[in-house]
C-alpha cells in the first residue's frame, strides 16, 4: 500500500471519476488505475463500481475511506513536523456555514494571511449536513457552525462564543412593540432559514408546541437575502443576532419580544486524527485568542 495509490484513491472518491481524478493529480489514466488495482490487491477488497452512471465506492471502499484520509494526512503532518521550520506552513482547508463566514471571520482570516502567509487557505461555505460529512471524511481541517449544542464521533469541538437568535421586524409591524405569545406568531408570513439550520427547527417544533401546525413561510439559504425581505417588510425573519446588529442600530429592524428558548453558540469542530497538524494547531490557537477564550 503506498501513499500515491491512497491519493488517486481518495480523488476518484471525491470526484466520482477516473479520469477527473487522473487529471487533477496530472496522472495517466492507466496510471491511475493500475493504483487502484495495487490497491484492491493490498487491502484484499473491491474499492470501486464503475457503471454507466459513473464511479461509486463499494461498501468496503466506503468503510476503507476515513483509514485512507487519515494515512495520507498524517503522512503530510509528519513530513511538515520534522522540517524545523520557524514559520506555519502548508495547506488548510476551512468550511463554514454562510452566517459565520460573512460575520465573524474575516477579521479571524486577515489575521491569518498576515502571520502566516505561508498558510494557503482554501475557504468553503457549506451546511451543517455538509460539514460533518467533511470533517468525518476528512476533506476539511475545521469547520465552524452554530448549533444549540455539538457533539459528533471522532471530532474535536470547542465552543467560541454565544450566539443569541432572534425574530426581527420592520419598525410598523403589528407585533413590533409588544409582547408576543407565540400563538399569534402563525398569523403572520415567517422568512426562515431551511430546516438544516438549527434555529429555523426550533421555530418549528415551537409553534406545533403551541398548537401551530402550518404558518406561511419563505425558507433561504442566504441571510442576506433573508434580512432584505424583511426590511422590505415581507415578514419576520430570524436571525442571529450579529447578522442584523447595524440595522437594529439604524431603526430600520427591531427585535420582537418573543424568547426562542434555545441558546446557541458558534462552534469549531475538527477531527481529532488531525491534532498534531501545525497549521491547524496554529488556527486553533489563533482563534481561541480571537474570541479570548481560556
Amino acid at each position: 500500500m503506498k501513499i500515491v495509490e491512497l491519493k488517486s484513491f481518495l480523488e476518484i472518491a471525491s470526484h466520482a471519476s477516473f479520469s477527473k481524478a487522473a487529471s487533477h493529480l496530472n496522472y495517466a489514466h492507466s496510471s491511475v488505475t493500475a493504483q487502484i488495482k495495487s490497491l484492491e490487491h493490498s487491502v484484499g477488497a473491491e474499492l470501486f463500481i464503475r457503471d454507466r452512471r459513473g464511479v461509486e465506492l463499494t461498501d468496503a471502499g466506503k468503510r476503507f475511506h476515513k483509514y485512507a484520509r487519515q494515512i495520507v494526512d498524517l503522512s503530510r503532518d509528519g513530513k511538515q513536523a520534522v522540517q524545523n521550520s520557524p514559520l506555519v506552513s502548508g495547506p488548510l482547508t476551512i468550511g463554514a456555514v454562510e452566517t459565520i463566514s460573512t460575520y465573524r471571520l474575516p477579521e479571524l482570516l486577515g489575521k491569518i494571511q498576515e502571520q502566516a502567509p505561508d498558510v494557503q487557505i482554501s475557504f468553503k461555505i457549506m451546511s451543517d449536513k455538509e460539514l460533518y460529512e467533511s470533517i468525518k471524511m476528512g476533506t476539511l481541517d475545521i469547520a465552524f457552525l452554530v448549533e444549540e449544542e455539538l457533539l459528533v464521533a471522532n471530532t474535536e469541538v470547542l465552543k467560541i462564543c454565544d450566539e443569541p437568535v432572534s425574530m426581527y421586524v420592520k419598525p410598523d409591524h403589528p407585533l413590533a412593540g409588544k409582547k408576543v405569545k407565540t400563538t399569534e406568531l402563525g398569523d403572520y408570513h415567517h422568512l426562515l432559514w431551511s430546516r438544516e439550520c438549527c434555529y429555523s427547527a426550533v421555530v418549528h417544533k415551537e409553534l406545533q408546541k403551541a398548537g401551530i401546525h402550518s404558518f406561511n413561510f419563505m425558507e433561504f439559504i442566504n441571510t442576506e437575502t433573508i434580512k432584505q425581505c424583511a426590511l422590505a417588510g415581507m415578514g419576520i425573519a430570524t436571525l442571529t443576532e450579529i447578522t442584523v446588529e447595524k440595522e437594529v442600530e439604524e431603526g430600520k429592524l427591531v427585535k420582537l419580544d418573543w424568547d426562542i428558548g434555545k441558546p446557541f453558540h458558534s462552534f469549531i469542530l475538527w477531527n481529532k486524527y488531525r491534532a498534531n497538524y501545525p497549521a491547524l494547531n496554529y488556527l486553533i490557537d489563533l482563534t481561541k485568542q480571537h474570541f479570548k477564550l481560556s
